[in-house]
């Protein structure tokens, strides 16, 4: 494992590289996640039910978690509401 890869601790996401915080690689896999979960959407014949479903359990689960623990910037917010427009206009 690198010192720069993330990895999950108690519920947060950190790197061994000093981020004490965790505040950065767990906003980082949030993110990930949401894309992933996008991605997923595009390259499955789901109903839109299902791809609906996918979404919130794939993607929006770590950053639920994330979001009553981290303070995420407005930036940082319109992203991931960017992300998830993108995705629910997939389903």
């Amino acid at each position: 494992m690198n010192l720069d890869d993330a990895c999950r601790h108690l519920g947060y996401w950190g790197t061994g590289n000093g981020d004490t915080t965790m505040i950065t690689a767990t906003k980082e896999v949030a993110r990930q996640k949401i894309v992933a979960a996008c991605d997923l959407i595009k390259c499955h014949s789901l109903t839109p039910e299902l791809a609906t479903e996918l979404l919130r359990s794939k993607g929006m689960g770590v950053f639920r978690f994330s979001a009553a623990l981290i303070e995420w910037s407005e930036s940082e917010l319109n992203d991931v509401k960017r992300l998830c427009v993108k995705a629910y206009k997939n389903t």
